[in-house]
């Protein structure tokens, strides 16, 4: 019956069996497509490859949502730890801030000087 419309509803919860296949069961799209065909037998590989595809968008954007949640309560300790009565803690609530912000990295230069040698093979 490939054709069919489905409804959002019957689309999402098809998305939300990809994503729990693909995440959680460790299916390739390959075995996917052919658990779909066995399973629904109403659409086209096609459609059934943009499930899985659009599983994996879903996947990203629930990782996302995940870490921005731990974002303020993240921000807020750092605050509180640049605030402590302790110099040591609070130095290292900076040096964390410099770390995740790419401010830690130290530039080192250095001069050579002399004959440099290199050889391939036979000395």
């Amino acid at each position: 019956m490939a054709g069919n419309k489905l409804s959002s509803t019957e689309i999402d919860k098809r998305v939300q069996k990809a994503y729990d296949l693909r995440y959680n069961e460790k299916y390739t799209q390959e075995r996917y497509v052919k658990w779909a065909k066995e399973q629904y037998a109403d659409k086209s590989e096609q459609q059934y490859c943009q499930y899985f595809t659009k599983a994996r968008k879903y996947y990203e954007e629930t990782w996302k949502d995940l870490l921005e949640q731990q974002l303020q309560p993240a921000v807020q300790e750092v605050i509180r730890l640049m605030a402590d009565e302790d110099p040591k803690v609070r130095q290292r609530a900076i040096d964390q801030v410099f770390k995740y912000t790419g401010n830690d990295i130290q530039k080192v230069q250095a001069e050579i000087k002399g004959d440099i040698n290199i050889n391939f093979g036979e000395d």
